[in-house]
């Protein structure tokens, strides 16, 4: 009858990398329980019974089962939502078939092990698991102890083949998994270190955070280990190679990476508050009125973002005078669709559907109090002057009031910029105040501001509060 399971950390397959505790923990087990995941990882099942082997007492009789694993179908395409309960009913399947095997063990074999590749606090489900097989045999009246021996992990061992830290001095440490990197992803978080990462997120930073330093492992502990490390930008190719290849000689792969700023980059941080995600294009019909159509800005947009901003009358409205550079482009291109999924901005390409050409861009921020969003805009000069500015915040505001939470949109220009004031009120926006000395100008002055606004319908101003 079962009276103890014990959960051990065995590290990342060698046996010298298994603590002093575990391998004692190893000596007071009567059967170990391993997931059978099929032929392609056949050779993780016998690396554990190598760690077995290597640090059991040969007086010490025990045996190795193998339990069929429930088949995951893939998690790539899940919300989630989704994703959350198809491993919450997994992991029930894993309890489900782990408790028949346990019930039926002689009456001699009393604890049973689970051996964990890593640390069990922090690579996997097994202390879940186990959570509930010790609840399922309480409800029956019947106790059954159990303990967590923690292990050396991939982390760990990775800044050890390294030879670096894990965080440079007073930053954080963030671990995330490859299906949250690109939403969380931000300077601000410090060294970044991913795992369970099936398709390699971190391809999806280059063009926004090329500089970063990848240090990347695979198999670690192993004789097969992979080591890369260097510029995102410059080693991303070498890892997606050497990762095939190691894929295809093996039938799988287990690699764990950090990423982590230049030592010379500023140590600033653009997490924010956390906003409703906006709607995926999915969600809604495509934005368009037969002249011009909206669609989400992504890092293949970044030339229209440069050319927007680098041109003189935008420079003459703007702030400071400075062209984007290239890299900058690139980068607010890249994050668009981070910031989009994080709510924070809605960042739009307008384009002329009779040539399909990108004329501008358009984007809507939450700032402010709740349900505010801030609107800015700016068209190309070959674009200019035929009324796309008009038609594209018409759009977005349809598109706001319909499927996000904003209950009003806001804009404004410098005093003098007369065709920006007219492109606004054309849309339906009101003319609300002037702000005296609000914005700053390239020589060091500053300049009024002229502000406007648009309610949802249900809640429009009324004539009262135009301003003359």
């Amino acid at each position: 009858m079962i009276k103890r399971i014990r959960i051990i950390g065995i590290g990342m397959g060698d046996p010298d990398h298994v603590t002093g505790e575990a391998a004692r923990a190893l000596g007071t087990v009567d059967v170990f329980l391993v997931a059978d995941k099929g032929e392609t990882t056949a050779d993780l099942v016998a690396a554990r019974q190598a760690v077995c082997d290597a640090l059991i007492p040969s007086d010490h009789a025990y045996r190795v089962v193998e339990v069929t694993d429930p088949r995951r179908s893939p998690d790539a395409d899940r919300d989630p939502a989704a994703y959350g309960r198809r491993v919450r009913d997994w992991h029930a399947e894993r309890v489900d078939a782990y408790a028949d095997v346990i019930e039926m063990l002689p009456a001699e074999e009393t604890t049973v092990g689970f051996l964990v590749w890593g640390d069990p606090a922090l690579y996997d489900s097994t202390i879940r698991v186990v959570d509930a097989l010790v609840e399922r045999w309480a409800a029956r009246g019947v106790t059954v102890d159990h303990d967590v021996i923690a292990g050396i992990s991939a982390p760990q061992l990775l800044a050890a083949r390294h030879r670096i830290p894990l965080n440079r001095i007073g930053a954080p440490v963030h671990i995330t998994t490859g299906r949250r990197l690109v939403d969380e992803f931000d300077p601000g978080l410090g060294d970044v270190v991913v795992m369970l990462d099936g398709h390699l997120a971190c391809s999806a930073l280059v063009n926004g955070y090329p500089d970063l330093e990848l240090c990347w492992g695979a198999y670690l502990g192993s004789a097969d280990e992979l080591l890369v490390r260097g510029r995102l930008a410059d080693v991303i190719d070498e890892v997606r190679r050497v990762r095939a290849e190691a894929r295809e000689r093996h039938g799988w792969i287990m690699d764990t990476y950090l990423l982590r700023q230049p030592a010379d980059a500023p140590t600033t941080s653009h997490v924010g508050p956390a906003f409703t995600p906006f709607p995926l294009s999915i969600e809604w019909e495509p934005l368009g009125d037969g002249v011009v159509a909206l669609r989400p800005l992504d890092a293949a947009d970044w030339e229209v973002v440069r050319a927007e901003h680098n041109n003189e009358e935008s420079l003459r409205w703007g702030f400071d005078g400075e062209a984007l550079t290239e890299a900058a482009a690139r980068q607010k291109a890249a994050e668009a669709p981070r910031e989009w999924r994080r709510g924070r901005v809605a960042r739009f390409v307008i384009v002329d559907v009779a040539s399909g050409e990108r004329a501008g861009v358009l984007m809507v921020m939450r700032m402010g109090p709740p349900g505010v969003g801030l609107v800015g805009y700016g068209v190309v000069p070959g674009f200019r002057g035929r009324g796309f500015t008009t038609r594209a915040l018409r759009l977005v505001a349809a598109w706001a009031f319909t499927h996000t939470d904003l209950e009003r949109l806001e804009l404004g220009h410098k005093v003098g910029n007369v065709a920006s004031g007219r492109a606004a009120e054309r849309a339906g926006f009101i003319a609300e105040g002037r702000l005296s000395g609000r914005l700053p100008n390239p020589d060091g002055t500053r300049s009024d501001e002229v502000t406007y606004a648009l309610i949802r319908p249900s809640r429009a101003l009324t004539e009262s509060h135009r301003v003359e």
